[in-house]
This record gives structure tokens, C-alpha cells and sequence, in this order.
């Protein structure tokens, strides 16, 4: 199950480029944030873990990964900062001004997700 679902984050995030090009910033927030979600998703099913609600993932991720230095504060912290955006998005009544680029949170999934891929490789 880790490795799947780690293939749908890197499928979500492939997604979040294409809507990024396409201008599509709604769109693509919401590709990004799931493509974290399943990077972060996919520890939890290493570890035999089912996931039960999005902001326990982040303390999850806090107190198992990023407490044990597998992860730094600024990955477990884009899962939140993604969060928020996505809900923000996807629940309010007003289009959203993105402050944040897009284009350098993406750089920052797509390190994540190799580095949880090494973290779900390892032995």
C-alpha cells in the first residue's frame, strides 16, 4: 500500500505541473496538497498505520519522522502549509490570492517524495 500510494503522489503532482501551466492555480493547489497527502499517507501505511483524519498525518509526521530526524520541520511543515491552502480553495466562498509560489512548492513535493521513497525503500 506505501508504494502505491506513493505512486499517486507523484500522479498528483505530475497534475499540479500540468494545471500550473495551464494557469489553473485552484486546481492545482488542490493536485499539490493530495500528492503531499499521499506522499505522507504512505508512511503511515508503512508503518501499519490507517490514516483517520489530515491534520493527524502532520503530527504524525511530526512525532515519528521529523522528532527522529528522518524528516525536516520545513517537509512536515508543507504538509500543513498545502493544507490550508487546499482548504482555502476548496471550502471557501471568495477566490483566494495566492501568496505563496507555486512553482517552489512543487520543487519542495517533489523532494519530498524522493525522500519518503528512500524512507520506504530503506531495509
Amino acid at each position: 500500500m506505501a508504494v502505491q500510494d506513493l505512486k499517486q503522489a507523484e500522479f498528483f503532482l505530475s497534475e499540479a505541473l500540468d494545471l500550473i501551466g495551464l494557469k489553473k492555480k485552484e486546481m492545482a493547489s488542490i493536485a499539490l496538497y493530495n500528492a503531499v497527502f499521499h506522499a505522507a499517507r504512505s508512511l503511515l501505511f508503512k508503518d501499519g498505520i490507517k490514516e483517520r483524519s489530515h491534520y493527524c498525518i502532520q503530527k504524525y509526521l511530526e512525532h515519528n519522522y521529523e522528532k527522529t530526524g528522518l524528516l525536516s520541520g520545513q517537509e512536515t511543515a508543507l504538509f500543513d502549509i498545502l493544507r490550508g491552502i487546499r482548504q482555502e480553495v476548496q471550502y471557501g466562498v471568495v477566490k483566494i490570492r495566492f501568496e505563496e509560489d507555486l512553482g517552489e512548492l512543487c520543487d519542495k513535493t517533489e523532494k519530498l517524495i524522493q525522500k519518503i521513497q528512500k524512507i520506504i525503500n530503506k531495509p
